[in-house]
């Protein structure tokens, strides 16, 4: 008896451990909210969490998510100019969040919320622990991707770069002339 109060005491805590994130509603078909929105995700309510922004609020019950994941990580540096280098160096990493869900007259909603990156992760986790489903985590990511050929040029549908003739890189090691011996027949 004991032993199972502890665990329902943990439990509750650990669930209401979550606190209130700062979320920009992105996109989807929830009404009352246009695009490009910022506002707090709250989950002070056991049964749903809240999106609330400046006009409007909307709850979001844990038993009507259907499915949730997380989106590609973006790197922002807040809209800074280009030429304003030594402001563009504090960059923040973002995540966008998608929730699909039923609304109170049991049409499908959808919301794509960004949130900070690690906030992106705690929420995601909270939501399985509240729904008891297990929802996917997506690691595609934004920011520029590692191009095996130097500078991000293309590369031909052959695997073959322009660049391969000319230069030699790990890359095309293996279309290299390889150096002949030295002959040691010389006296």
């Amino acid at each position: 008896m004991r032993l199972t109060l502890l665990f329902l005491a943990l439990a509750g805590a650990a669930l209401a451990s979550t606190p209130a994130q700062t979320a920009t509603y992105i996109d989807g078909n929830v009404t009352g909210i246009s695009p490009n929105t910022g506002g707090t995700l709250s989950f002070d309510d056991g049964k749903a969490m809240m999106l609330r922004t400046g006009l409007t609020s909307v709850a979001v019950p844990y038993d009507a998510v259907s499915h949730a994941e997380l989106g590609a990580v973006k790197e922002d540096a807040h809209g800074k100019p280009f030429y304003k280098f030594w402001s563009r160096k504090h960059k923040i990493e973002t995540q966008l969040l998608i929730v699909n869900f039923k609304d109170e007259q049991g049409a499908d909603r959808t919301m794509t919320l960004e949130l900070e990156q690690p906030a992106a992760q705690t929420v995601l986790d909270d939501l399985e622990a509240r729904t008891g489903k297990q929802f996917t985590a997506s690691q595609t990511s934004a920011r520029k991707k590692s191009n095996p050929v130097a500078g991000g040029a293309s590369v031909s549908k052959n695997g073959e770069w322009w660049g391969d003739q000319y230069w030699k890189t790990p890359r095309n090691a293996d279309k290299w002339s390889k150096p002949s011996e030295p002959n040691n027949d010389q006296h």
